[in-house]
């Protein structure tokens, strides 16, 4: 366990922390522009981002390493990172039909989105390689290093192994805020006017094994 101070520290995901985590989640990523074009109506927005984290979360289990950074006795921020070669399908008949309960205009979008991310993720790397996806912080914990803490935790362990890093964001803010944790810009996708897709990679740190 890695502590901040007396009151935050970080501790693995289990069962039982599933329910805050994806409140988390959905408070998090509800009101970003992708997601505002991905899912137009909120209530379905809402919906929508919820079965999305909580499908992630739950497959994570036993199979990704998800932190969490408590304070004050609740999750206040959360990451996931899918060690190399456990990255699943965008895109399988399960998903499919867990989504079908939605709209067809997000339902298109969406699987659009995730063709357009494979086939960026596919040109721009190849396996083995660790994935950080996604990662959040409550926004009243926001601006006091919890983010930083959970991702410069991880990539420590990381910089031990061969692989690089992948993540992707659609938001043209994070490209300088990952750029300070070594991750550069491959490539930048349209994905719809006025949203970009862009694709990250951490290149394997000099001194890996």
């Amino acid at each position: 366990m890695t502590t901040m101070n007396s009151e935050t520290n970080i501790k693995p995901l289990g069962p039982e922390h599933i329910d805050e985590a994806v409140s988390l989640l959905v408070l998090a990523f509800h009101d970003r522009h992708f997601y505002r074009y991905i899912a137009p109506e909120k209530p379905e927005r809402l919906e929508f981002l919820a079965l999305n984290f909580r499908r992630r979360l739950e497959h994570g289990l036993g199979i990704s390493e998800i932190d969490l950074a408590f304070h004050d006795h609740k999750i206040a921020g959360i990451a996931v990172w899918s060690p190399p070669g456990s990255v699943p399908p965008p895109e399988d008949h399960s998903l499919e039909e867990a989504f079908s309960i939605f709209s067809p205009g997000l339902r298109k979008r969406f699987f659009d989105f995730l063709r357009i991310l494979t086939a960026a993720r596919d040109h721009a790397i190849r396996q083995p390689y660790w994935s950080l996806a996604p990662i959040a912080v409550l926004p009243e914990e926001q601006g006091k290093g919890l983010a930083s803490t959970l991702v410069r935790k991880k990539l420590r362990e990381i910089d031990a192994s061969p692989a690089p890093c992948f993540l992707a964001t659609q938001d043209a803010v994070n490209l300088n805020i990952y750029a300070h944790y070594d991750f550069q810009k491959v490539r930048e996708d349209p994905v719809a006017p006025g949203i970009l897709h862009y694709t990250m990679i951490r290149p394997k740190q000099a001194g890996s094994v």
